[in-house]
């Protein structure tokens, strides 16, 4: 494994970037309506304590990529199977992130730009980036994640004066289905895709702070959640963040005699690069390992020149883009996510408890 390490600083401000990710752009609670805020909170507890299993994954065997616990939970064949998946789910995962952001670049910034030129521009630094190593992917999010709340904040208070604090009332109009709903696919996007950082964790140098790090980050992501939403209700109301598209970048363009819009495209910069950085890492590291290769860099302009391909072949325009986001990801990511992380932590356990078993009878 490479012996790069990165703090448990670095790995908050990795998290917290991962999960602002594209929800710069995709509301992935929206279907709540002016009850968001709620499935937010839910889907944020629920998002801590899938993050909680990963973190227990990784703990419960130490020093181990997601490729090697596949391998030896399950066996070298069908973990291998396995892995390819995740390979792919990781591809994929960084194919739609490209999309999110050459579809929001090319509609509000550059429309006369082509997509691919965009897209592949993004992609070039970022290989860079990877190539660097982790430690170099750790120290940036140093530097440039901590804009993001900043961001949210200026914007905020330059809104204080346009509100309506009454936006999101009557509470629980439709009932509670609809905030179950989008609850769930809050933990799905974004809490479920930190499963890649099971590739990560291993460089963590302090393992014994694992858990705490993956629990602040979901609390502090959640929080920002919670803040964007009522920010933008209290400016927008309900009907006309329904009819939007790009609804943060929509409420910058508000602000009276002050132009902000460049700070949400800075924002979805960041927090896309980071998500992005960290998916094409984690697969270029698993197909290392599946195809015995020790250098990991040889496969990443392979694979994040697949990613802009599939990017732009992925979606026909930005309404497929949302409805594939709000209807299809959800039951698309269950078994990555939740189904084969739970079956891992059982076998974690289990093969834990029997050596202290063996003990006790002998």
């Amino acid at each position: 494994m490479e012996k790069a390490r990165i703090s448990s600083t670095q790995l908050f401000l990795l998290l917290s970037g991962f999960l602002f990710g594209s929800t710069v752009i995709l509301a992935p609670a929206q279907g709540a309506k002016n009850d968001a805020w709620l499935a937010i909170l839910l889907g944020g507890t629920g998002g801590a304590l899938l993050m909680g299993i990963y973190a227990a994954i990784a703990s419960l065997n130490p020093s181990k990529t997601l490729v090697d616990i596949l391998k030896e939970k399950m066996g070298k064949v069908i973990g291998n199977m396995f892995a390819v998946l995740y390979i792919w789910y990781f591809i994929h995962l960084a194919s739609l992130v490209f999309r999110n952001f050459g579809e929001f670049i090319c509609t509000v910034t550059f429309p006369e730009t082509p997509m691919v030129v965009v897209i592949g521009l993004f992609a070039v630094i970022l290989v860079y980036a990877i190539n660097s190593g982790i430690e170099v992917i750790g120290r940036l999010s140093e530097l440039l994640v901590p804009v993001i709340p900043l961001v949210v904040l200026i914007i905020s208070l330059s809104l204080i004066t346009v509100h309506d604090f009454t936006a999101f009332l009557p509470i629980l109009e439709n009932g509670m289905t609809p905030v179950l709903n989008a609850a769930f696919s809050f933990i799905t996007f974004p809490f479920g895709e930190t499963v890649a950082f099971l590739m990560l964790f291993p460089h963590l140098n302090k393992k014994e702070k694992l858990k705490k790090v993956v629990f602040v980050s979901a609390a502090v992501s959640t929080l920002l959640g919670i803040i964007l939403f009522f920010r933008d209700i209290f400016v927008l109301g309900s009907d006309l963040m329904a009819r939007s598209t790009f609804i943060p970048h929509l409420t910058s363009l508000l602000i009276p005699g002050l132009n902000v819009e460049p700070l949400v495209d800075i924002n979805l910069l960041i927090g896309g690069g980071v998500k992005i950085s960290v998916c094409i890492y984690a697969a270029a590291k698993a197909l290392s390992q599946i195809a015995g290769i020790g250098y990991y860099r040889k496969l990443t302009g392979a694979i994040s020149t697949f990613c802009v391909v599939l990017s732009i072949w992925v979606y026909e325009n930005v309404l497929e883009m949302f409805n594939w986001a709000e209807k299809v990801w959800l039951y698309y990511s269950i078994p990555f996510q939740i189904v084969v992380p739970l079956l891992l932590l059982l076998l974690s356990l289990r093969k834990k408890s029997k050596p202290s078993n063996a003990r006790t009878e002998s």
